[in-house]
C-alpha cells in the first residue's frame, strides 16, 4: 500500500509547509508557531462537496422536504503519506499550500485505515495577488 500511496503522491500531490504551533505555559494565551520545526513535503489537497442543513430545525422533515435551507459548500481535507512528517500532526498546526500560499489551521487527523492520514483543515487567508 505504501507503494500506491506514492503514486497518488507523484500523481496529485503538491508541496505544502507544515509549521507545528506550540502551546504557551500561560493560560488565555494563543499557541505560537515553531519555524524551526517546519517542514516542506508533499500532500494531496481536495476540496470536497458538502451539504450543510442550516437552522434550528435542521432534522425536521416536512412532507419529505426539509423546512431548512441547505447550502453547498466545500470541506479543505489534505492527505499525507505515513511516515512523511518527522513529527505527529496535532490541532492547531498550520499548513501552507506553496502553490497560492493559502494557509490551512488543522481540525482533525484522522488514518485512513490503509496507507494515507487524512486531515480536516479550515482556511485562514491566502496572500493578496498584488504583493
Amino acid at each position: 500500500m505504501q507503494d500506491v500511496s506514492a503514486a497518488i503522491d507523484e500523481s496529485m500531490g503538491e508541496l505544502v509547509e507544515v509549521t507545528p504551533y506550540v502551546g504557551t505555559p500561560l493560560p488565555n494565551f494563543p499557541a505560537v508557531p515553531d519555524p524551526s520545526k517546519a517542514v516542506t513535503v508533499t500532500a494531496v489537497f481536495t476540496n470536497r462537496a458538502k451539504s450543510i442543513i442550516m437552522g434550528e430545525n435542521s432534522g425536521r422533515i416536512s412532507s419529505g422536504h426539509s423546512v431548512c435551507p441547505i447550502v453547498s459548500t466545500s470541506e479543505p481535507i489534505f492527505t499525507f503519506g505515513y511516515g512523511v512528517l518527522t513529527f505527529p500532526l496535532r490541532q492547531g498546526y498550520r499548513i501552507r499550500r506553496l502553490c497560492n500560499q493559502a494557509l490551512y489551521e488543522v481540525k482533525d487527523v484522522q488514518p485512513d485505515g490503509v496507507s494515507r492520514i487524512e486531515v480536516t483543515v479550515v482556511q485562514l487567508g491566502r496572500a493578496r495577488e498584488d504583493q
